[in-house]
């Protein structure tokens, strides 16, 4: 046999042992039992997560919430969280039913790229949920005019359309790629594509957003600081009191994203290789738990949300809700 024979099938023969040795100390292949807690778990926030977020749509439809723009603005992002959890979850309980080391490639480009579009729309939704807030607070008469139909549908729009732009080119292997990782058991970035993409993915459709939406915040909270005086003699239906209000709510609902998405990205950036598999799936795990949380928050911290929820649930619907005077998408100020 030919050297450059010999040297080509020593080759192929350590890379495929090298392949079979990393598979072999895969560490869920002796606790196949985590993996069945896994499953679970997805399952269950698979469930709570897709109702509430169903619910929080509809009970805004059926409700004159339908009429206010921060509600619209929280319905758009509500349908993207019921999208992710009736997309995605489901994926990933059956990758972990079947414990394997392959998966179609066909399959992690499409679960890539449905997963990281869905992330960039919640992310943009809560970046123009921000933005309508500080002009709520801060400048009112542009608040108002954004708040105009054809400004705030586009804004929508562009929320929904924007990260297509960074996971179309992946899913469809021209730049960057997807694919599966069998250390964690999921469908994320192929580290021996181009790497530009999810550089570029993850500055501009995580960092940027949430500077731009520390921004907005830190801006209300100068506001608020600076009319401390004239707080006193607000009462609770004065509309800059709601208005702050419902600031408050909405930073929270950014904060649990935050918590839920920053250690995900922090450690897709830092670990490319997955040396730390535990570390990807908890952090995973978490981004889901926090997802399910959005209908308790609105519930917790907002008396409109509540009465909306209960209605809707009870069967006691508006079917032609009152457009209340406050709530109109031209001038309304809060809930």
């Amino acid at each position: 046999m030919p050297v450059e024979h010999i040297s080509t099938l020593a080759v192929v023969t350590n890379t495929t042992e090298d392949t079979k040795t990393a598979m072999q100390e895969l560490w869920w292949e002796e606790n196949t039992e985590i993996l069945v807690t896994l499953e679970v778990l997805v399952i269950i926030l698979c469930i709570l997560g897709s109702s509430g977020n169903l619910i929080t749509v509809l009970a805004i439809i059926f409700s004159s919430l339908r009429y206010n723009v921060n509600c619209i603005l929280i319905g758009s992002q509500s349908t993207a969280g019921f999208l992710y959890c009736v997309l995605i979850l489901p994926m990933q309980a059956f990758v972990f039913h079947r414990q394997t080391h392959e998966m179609e490639q066909s399959f992690c480009l499409a679960a890539g790229g449905i997963r990281y579009t869905l992330v960039g729309v919640i992310m943009l939704n809560l970046s123009a949920i921000a933005l309508y807030r500080y002009l709520n607070v801060v400048h009112i008469k542009q608040y108002r005019n954004m708040s105009s139909g054809k400004i705030l549908f586009t804004t929508i729009v562009f929320c929904w359309m924007i990260p297509l732009i960074f996971t179309i080119p992946p899913s469809l292997k021209l730049w960057g790629s997807f694919t599966f990782q069998p250390s964690i058991l999921a469908c994320t970035f192929d580290v021996t594509a181009d790497g530009s993409n999810r550089i570029i993915m993850v500055t501009l459709g995580f960092i940027v957003p949430c500077l731009f939406i520390v921004y907005c915040y830190a801006r209300i909270g100068i506001a608020a600081f600076q009319s401390f005086k004239r707080m006193s003699r607000w009462n609770n239906n004065n509309p800059q009191s709601k208005a702050l209000k419902l600031s408050g709510m909405m930073l929270c609902i950014f904060f649990i994203f935050f918590l839920g998405t920053f250690p995900y990205f922090v450690l897709n950036v830092t670990d490319k290789r997955f040396k730390y598999p535990i570390h990807h799936i908890w952090t995973t795990m978490m981004g889901w738990l926090l997802y399910t949380l959005n209908p308790v928050v609105y519930t917790l911290m907002d008396n409109n949300f509540r009465t909306a929820y209960k209605n809707f649930l009870v069967g006691d619907c508006e079917a032609h809700p009152v457009r209340h005077h406050s709530s109109r998408l031209s001038r309304g100020t809060s809930l």
